[in-house]
């Protein structure tokens, strides 16, 4: 018997529907648990131990609380239909937990059913890497954290653009532009080099690996270049 239960796949689908994840979310979420189990899988190609499971399933719900960090809801600029329930959902959400982070709230929700993945979700926040409480510190941890800095809306890209895009939308997460360079410039140095420890382990580079070059392996054929 492992040591705390996990849901399974279905059970987070079911978990991402009663919490009325939005659409362009919850394709995020999805891309960062692909690119999550990709590496997973490949160190233990190198007999590394990784729970795969328990990486998964916080990858795909670390976002379910996702609107507590929007700054307003602007439903004309969802990608999907909005419903009623939909936004009697997401205010429910932003009135219980609206003081927190997403991830605080994603962790509040499911520390009493999930505690581990509970925790491994709370420890994806940009900033927790200069708190001792709450930095990354198992491979599951370290492994949900960078995948979420690697995948820009649902696409892979390069370490540098996805951090770039991110300080530009998220300024008033920080209080003050000049507070969010300030602590841009202490993280980023060290999430690179949560970057080279990950692939120190691996016969890989960073840029290497795309959404193409995974599906080349998922479909069981040698990546081209």
């Amino acid at each position: 018997m492992k040591e705390c239960s996990l849901p399974t796949r279905k059970e987070c689908f079911e978990i991402i529907k009663e919490f009325h994840v939005p659409s362009h979310v919850l394709r995020h979420s999805v891309a960062v648990a692909k690119l999550a189990v990709f590496l997973a899988e490949r160190l233990q190609e190198k007999g590394i131990r990784v729970d795969v499971e328990l990486l998964d399933r916080a990858c795909l719900l670390h976002d379910i609380a996702r609107v507590c960090d929007f700054r307003e809801l602007d439903y004309s600029k969802f990608e999907q239909r909005v419903t009623e329930e939909d936004k009697a959902k997401w205010r429910h959400i932003r009135a219980m937990y609206g003081g927190m982070g997403h991830e605080e709230a994603a962790y509040d929700i499911l520390k009493q059913k999930y505690p581990r993945l509970a925790l491994t979700i709370r420890k994806h926040r940009y900033m927790a890497m200069l708190d001792e409480k709450v930095r990354p510190d198992t491979l599951e941890e370290k492994l949900a954290y960078y995948a979420d800095m690697r995948v820009m809306e649902d696409r892979i890209v390069p370490l540098k653009e996805r951090l770039e895009d991110g300080h530009k939308r998220n300024v008033h997460l920080h209080g003050t532009e000049a507070q969010s360079k300030i602590n841009t410039a202490k993280v980023d140095p060290l999430i690179y080099r949560l970057e080279a420890e990950i692939f120190d382990k691996l016969d890989l580079q960073p840029l290497d690996v795309t959404d193409e070059f995974i599906d080349l392996y998922t479909d069981g054929r040698e990546p081209k270049g």
